[in-house]
Order: C-alpha cells, then sequence, then structure tokens
C-alpha cells in the first residue's frame, strides 16, 4: 500500500514520529508521500523525507495559505522541484469553505502552480473544496496534454469523478469514506481502479474504528477495504491497483519494489465491518485560526444618536439628538478563537440648539465599557459577531457631571487583513447603550421646560473601529 497524502510533519506526530513511520510500514504501508502546504513547512517536510528511502514529498502552497505567497516562494517550489524525493507540486488547489484567501488570489495561486507542475514535469496533488466549478474551469484552461495529477480526499458527485477522470486526473480517498453517514459509495463504485489512490490525510480523517483519534499512515488499509467492498473486489485487488496508480503517477523509484519485498512481511485483512460501527459524522479537519488576536489595540469613531423618552406630567415624547460625531480608543483581548474581550472608551459633544440656548458649552457625553464580542465563524476572513458590556456613563452639563451604570449590546462584523506588522481588523458595528433608570427634569430647562418630570435615555451608536493585533 502507499499511503499518498499523510501530514507527518504535523505537530501531533512530535512526540512519536518515528514509532508512527515503523507502525505504518509494519503494517504493510509500503510508500508514505507528505505534502508541503506552506514555506514554512518546507524544510520540515524535507528533513523528514531525507531520513527514510520509503518517504516522499510534495511541495506547494495550499489554498489557505495562498495570501501570503511571493514570488520568492514560488521560486523556491520550482527550484525543490528538481530534488529526487519531490514527487509532486501539493499540496494546492482552492478552498471556498473557509476562504481563508481572497478566491481571485487562491485562483491566482493555483494556476501559477498548475503551470510550475507542467514545467518540472510533476504531478500536482490538489485540494478542492467547494470550489467544483472554478476547480474544474482552471484545470481544463491549463491542461495542455502534460499535466497530471490527483484530487486528493476527494468527495464529488459522479458527474464531478467523470469531469475529473476526463481532464486526465485521478482521485485519491480517504478514511471519511468508512463513516456510515458516507454518501460516496455511488462515486466510489464509479471510479476505475486504474485511476483511484488511497490516502490517511493523517492525523486527520480517522477511518472507522479509529475516529475519534489521531490518523496515521497505518490506518490506510481500512480505506482500501471499504473500497474492496464497493466494488465487490478482493481486498488484494484494490491494494494491487491503487499501489501501481500511485507508483505510475508519482514515478517512484523502482528501488522501493524491491525494499517492500525484502523487508514488508505479509499482512492479513483485518476482521471486522466498519459498517458494524456506531453512527459517526463526517470528520472535519481541525485547521488552526488563521486569524488569531492576542491583545490590540483600536480607534474608533462614531455617531451617537441620544433618544430621551420624557415623562412630563402627564405628557409623554420621545426627542432625539441626531448625528453626534463621536471618537474613542479600545484594548481587546482574544480570550478564545470566538470570544473577545474589550475595554473602551468614546466621547460625543452634544452641541444641538435645544442644548446650546441654555448651556453654551453643550453636553459631554463619556461612556467607559468592558464586555465580550462572540465571534461566530473567527476562522473566516469575515468574522460576524454579537456583544455584550456593562458601562458606565458620564454626563457633563454646566459643570454638573452624573454618572450611570447601564448595559451595551450590540452586532456587527469585522475584516481580518494579515500583514507583516500583525493583524489590522476593522469592525463595523452598532450598539446600543442603556443606562439604568430615569433621572428628574426639575431644573432642567432642555426638558420638560424645567417643570417637574423624569427623562429616561439610550445612545444608540452605529460605530467603525480600525484594531491591530501586533506580532509579539
Amino acid at each position: 500500500m502507499i499511503d499518498t497524502h499523510s501530514h507527518l510533519d504535523n505537530q501531533q506526530f512530535d512526540g512519536d514520529r518515528t514509532e508512527t513511520i515503523e507502525r505504518a510500514f509494519a503494517a504493510g504501508v509500503e510508500a508514505i508521500i507528505i505534502p508541503s502546504i506552506e514555506p514554512g513547512n518546507f524544510d520540515a517536510v524535507r528533513e523528514i523525507a531525507a531520513g527514510n528511502p520509503r518517504i516522499w514529498r510534495g511541495i506547494g502552497i495550499h489554498p489557505h495559505n495562498a495570501h501570503q505567497a511571493t514570488a520568492k516562494d514560488f521560486e523556491r517550489v520550482e527550484y525543490e522541484a528538481t530534488d529526487r524525493k519531490v514527487v509532486a507540486i501539493g499540496e494546492i488547489g482552492l478552498d471556498y469553505y473557509y476562504d481563508f484567501a481572497p478566491r481571485d488570489t487562491q485562483q491566482s495561486v493555483f494556476r501559477e502552480q498548475l503551470r510550475i507542475a507542467k514545467r518540472t514535469d510533476k504531478p500536482v496533488i490538489i485540494h478542492n473544496r467547494e470550489s467544483d466549478g472554478d476547480i474544474l474551469r482552471i484545470i481544463e484552461e491549463e491542461q495542455d496534454g502534460s499535466m497530471r495529477g490527483v484530487m486528493h480526499c476527494f468527495s464529488g458527485t459522479p458527474e464531478m469523478l467523470a469531469a475529473v477522470l476526463r481532464l486526465g486526473l485521478c482521485v485519491s480517498y480517504t478514511g471519511n469514506i468508512t463513516y456510515k453517514k458516507s454518501n460516496l459509495d455511488a462515486t466510489i463504485a464509479a471510479t476505475p481502479l486504474d485511476r483511484m489512490m488511497i490516502e490517511t490525510d493523517a492525523p486527520y480523517m480517522s477511518p472507522v474504528p479509529h475516529r475519534g483519534k489521531r490518523n496515521e499512515p497505518a490506518f490506510v488499509k481500512l480505506t482500501a477495504e471499504k473500497i474492496a467492498e464497493i466494488h465487490s473486489a478482493t481486498l488484494e485487488t484494490v491494494i494491487s491497483m491503487t499501489t501501481t496508480a500511485a507508483k505510475n503517477l508519482f514515478r517512484l523509484s523502482l528501488l522501493l519494489v524491491f525494499l517492500t519485498a525484502a523487508f514488508v512481511p505479509v499482512f492479513a485483512q483485518q476482521s471486522g465491518n466498519p459498517r458494524d460501527e456506531e453512527e459517526y459524522e463526517y470528520e472535519e479537519e481541525i485547521i488552526p485560526n488563521p486569524y488569531p488576536k492576542s491583545i490590540g489595540i483600536g480607534v474608533i469613531v462614531a455617531t451617537n444618536t441620544i433618544i430621551d423618552f420624557q415623562e412630563c406630567g402627564y405628557s409623554r415624547k420621545s426627542v432625539s439628538y441626531d448625528g453626534i460625531l463621536s471618537f474613542g480608543g479600545a484594548i481587546n483581548y482574544g480570550l478564545l478563537d470566538f470570544i473577545t474581550l474589550e475595554a473602551s472608551y468614546i466621547y460625543s459633544h452634544n452641541t444641538h440648539l435645544s442644548i446650546v440656548k441654555f448651556y453654551p458649552d453643550g453636553n459631554h457625553h463619556h461612556f467607559i465599557s468592558l464586555g465580550a464580542k462572540f465571534i461566530a465563524n473567527s476562522h473566516k476572513r469575515i468574522g460576524f459577531f454579537a456583544m455584550a458590556a456593562g458601562s458606565i456613563g458620564i454626563n457633563e452639563i454646566h459643570g454638573v457631571s452624573s454618572q450611570k451604570a447601564g448595559v451595551d449590546v450590540g452586532a456587527g462584523f469585522e475584516v481580518h487583513i494579515p500583514s507583516n506588522f500583525g493583524m489590522f481588523v476593522p469592525t463595523a458595528e452598532w450598539r446600543v447603550v442603556a443606562p439604568f433608570g430615569s433621572e428628574s427634569t426639575r431644573g432642567n430647562p432642555t426638558v420638560c421646560a424645567g417643570n417637574s418630570g423624569t427623562v429616561s435615555t439610550i445612545y444608540s451608536i452605529p460605530r467603525f473601529t480600525v484594531y491591530w493585533y501586533p506580532k509579539f
């Protein structure tokens, strides 16, 4: 067997990488291919592959990292493709589910690496998630008859499969096909065995019965067993055909054949039927947040609409003072990926005519709040959130200052912009600040004409903030 896609460089293997590799070879794995995903892990993958004659590598920039790709990175990919241990350009492709990079950037980076693959005569390892139309279009536009490759962790429909095969590519299946809720049986049944490969995508996609545990190359046989079941073929046939397909695509050295014959023991089929296991959900790849936040500072520009609810004897009315320009600042702390704590201050100066005709200096408002944002999709470039906070409002008018506690509630969205200087996060939100209780209007000529009554106030504050999270 050949595990055509395993991230053995992942930190989950740091404690037992050597033992993991030994278990794989003892279980009948003949070779392992480790794809690179971004320049930061090129060296680690090269070091692992250099240390074992049956481990090979791909080199490429994953769509999650496409926004970080530079001309020098492309030069390095093309240069390292000449290394004899590099058997593919990859993992490359498109990912519209996470959208970690703008889609036009993903497409440009994908297309450039397809061209590198053609120039260096290497096959491509392609990642595709929710981008079927664009990925097929780009491959078709770049296919000149020389492009070879594999759609890794294939999960498309039979119609998608037909399009991929027509373009001259192979497909690879992983442990998710063993889950009871998998809907890939028809696609697998339609896949010719000589255009099919197997993989683990370790440490992700653990097959039944290892669901919930770290995946590793030794488990790749379980995927082969499931394919054999669907094709009504023997396990030996599936292993032989998928291994031959991998050797042909990646042009692995003939030395591999002799090493396998000499040192890898004959292995028996494992007993048990994956469909007898308890029902499992489709296992998602666990991706670290590409937009991590630690400590950030922000500059706030806002407008403050003040709404007074006045009760003057038997009369009840509301009065609003619109469009008061406000300024402030904030300090944020990323407690979790989806929870950000914030302390903020906003200042407003109300110079509405109804105020200044009695108090020429107007009305000064200060808001100090401490609360949290709850972000629904912190792993995406645009995140939506709800917020809640406790606040202190300080109102100064004609030299008299009063304070009130209150609550802030609101919602908004933020845009994550990585840079060499840290993360910039422009944020647009709408908040309502509601102080507790009401005040007497006696002696205040702007409310109830100074007569006895009460007034309650809320503040509606649309605000725009730019946060900066520096790198530490």
